[in-house]
């Protein structure tokens, strides 16, 4: 009996122990310092752009007033090579951008952009600005790009700005 007994002992507790040992060696290992920047995400919010269009006589809100389908505003960025943008006009009141036609510029490289407003029975506008890389203390990015010096060429016109928001107030 005693023989059976240290038999099936043997046969399931060696096995056992030997499972147990296997698991837990690496386990033991010390691990790799890891990245700090591996998990992190380092995208700013996209520059947005809200331009407001204003009778010279009136005073009034022309994107407002005159009821404008969206689809027959055109922006056309330079570069060509940059992807179109649509436009939305901000309709609700109280919002940030209230009255103004809404869309995102190009803010991930740097260099001189543009964009070529068009909106058919109020007018055109063109926006240009430049892209600075900026050094910053961030080990995870070592740079980020300034959306500096944006102007609308063409006409009079106020710009206040946020963190990721450019606001124009152009008088037509």
């Amino acid at each position: 009996m005693k023989q059976l007994t240290y038999f099936l002992t043997k046969k399931f507790y060696l096995p056992l122990l030997f499972l147990g040992a296997v698991s837990f060696g690496p386990g033991c290992q010390k691990a790799k310092h890891a990245d700090p920047c591996e998990d992190v995400l380092s995208e700013g919010m996209p520059t947005q752009v809200g331009i407001m269009f204003i009778d010279g006589q009136t005073g009034e809100n022309i994107l407002l007033s005159k009821n404008i389908d969206t689809a027959t505003i055109t922006i056309t960025p330079e570069p060509a090579d940059l992807p179109s943008e649509r436009g939305v006009i901000e309709k609700r009141s109280g919002a940030p951008m209230y009255g103004s036609l809404i869309f995102h510029i190009a803010d991930t490289k740097k260099g001189a952009f543009k964009y070529k407003i068009n909106i058919p029975s109020v007018g055109s506008a063109t926006l240009s600005y430049i892209n600075k890389e900026i050094k910053s203390d961030s080990k995870c990015k070592p740079f980020y790009i300034s959306v500096t010096d944006p102007v609308i060429e063409d006409h009079q016109f106020t710009v206040s700005r946020t963190t990721s928001r450019l606001i124009f107030k152009i008088t037509l």
